[in-house]
């Protein structure tokens, strides 16, 4: 009736097509490289994750560091600096 310029195969002749350039070596030797690229990722996945999982508190810590410093009250300084008088002799001093 109609001359279609291809002809389009079936289901089960695609699947014939497939298995009969289905070739066992060729299956292990992608599956072998497959793992071996897993295996060097595993080790790359554990070390990044902690970093991952603690950027969030990095963030914080960032941004607490460049709020600039509270005045601190020199009154209680110098008066505890003043009542400090260490011995200033050069032997050492255990603490038991």
């Amino acid at each position: 009736m109609y001359n279609y310029p291809y002809i389009r195969p079936g289901v089960f002749s695609r699947w014939a097509d497939a298995l009969r350039g289905f070739n066992f070596s060729g299956f292990l030797d992608g599956t072998q490289k497959t793992l071996g690229v897993i295996n060097q990722a595993i080790p790359i996945v554990n070390q990044v994750k902690p970093m991952v999982r603690n950027a969030r508190t990095m963030f914080k810590i960032a941004g607490e560091l460049k709020k600039p410093s509270e005045a601190i009250n020199t009154t209680n300084i110098s008066t505890t600096a003043s009542s400090y008088n260490p011995i200033s002799n050069n032997k050492p001093i255990f603490y038991m």
